[in-house]
């Protein structure tokens, strides 16, 4: 098991694994804004109310993505650059919320 990442440390962790993400933002579960700009919060918040069943989402665009992803404490949204590889997005996301939950073991 690791240390719990805070929303901040978890963002900057997310900056450092890709150049391609421009912006980025973790929620609470009552979809308060942890960490991040505050006007990306809005956008977030419909991107998961429009999935409310689904544990991460991506939407293409020829410009860019954007990735969500959540477990039962937090959000993470992503918006990233047209070069982004979607399935190590994903993981990434997936890893830093075990990160924010303190539940990522050291060998995963």
């Amino acid at each position: 098991m690791t240390d719990a990442l805070t929303p901040s440390q978890a963002l900057e962790y997310l900056r450092t694994l890709s150049a391609d993400i421009l912006e980025a933002a973790v929620l609470g579960a009552d979809g308060s804004l942890l960490a991040g700009p505050a006007e990306l919060a809005e956008p977030a918040r419909a991107l998961l109310a429009a999935a409310p069943e689904a544990e991460d989402v991506e939407v293409s665009t020829a410009v860019g993505s954007v990735f969500a992803a959540r477990s039962d404490a937090h959000a993470v949204v992503l918006v990233c650059g047209r070069f982004a590889l979607p399935a190590l997005v994903r993981f990434d996301l997936r890893m830093v919320l075990g990160d924010l939950a303190g539940s990522r073991s050291d060998a995963a």
